[in-house]
């Protein structure tokens, strides 16, 4: 029968849930690291695609206006501000894909304290409840005293 049983707490049990607590914690934390990292890439990436992308299409957006004539040394107002608007979509673009990816990574981040403070709650919790039972073991003790021949 284990101490328990007789009013006496078991404190192994309490360092095996703090065991089980640090292990979830620690599994939680790697596997939000993990996420994280993988979102961080992922959005790297698509920065890095959409520049490409940018870049690859600027030329041929010159080459259509040139190819019309409106192009050159007398760059005509019309493609003036068809450039504008290019380059400005691609800063618009890039900005908002940026924020995204910052919005996500931050999600990551606000899991992760949110990971910490149930950690730690849990464990305050686990140190309350043992600290509850030594001390009802304790009264338990001190109230055999006078059957045990002690004043």
């Amino acid at each position: 029968m284990a101490l328990s049983g007789y009013g006496v707490p078991d404190l192994g049990a309490y360092d095996r849930q703090a065991n089980d607590l640090q292990y979830r914690f620690n599994t939680d934390s790697a596997s939000n690291a993990y996420g994280r990292f993988l979102s961080q890439q992922r959005g790297s990436r698509d920065l890095g695609d959409l520049t490409q992308n940018y870049q690859r299409g600027l030329p041929g957006a010159y080459a259509n206006f040139n190819g019309r004539g409106l192009g050159g040394s007398n760059r005509s107002g019309l493609q003036q501000r068809a450039m504008r608007n290019y380059v400005g979509d691609y800063g618009t673009q890039y900005l908002r894909s940026q924020q995204d990816m910052t919005q996500g990574l931050q999600q990551y981040d606000l899991q992760q304290a949110n990971n910490q403070q149930n950690y730690t709650n849990q464990l305050l919790s686990l140190q309350g409840q043992k600290a509850r039972d030594i001390a009802n073991a304790a009264l338990g003790i001190e109230a055999l005293r006078p059957y045990l021949g002690g004043s």
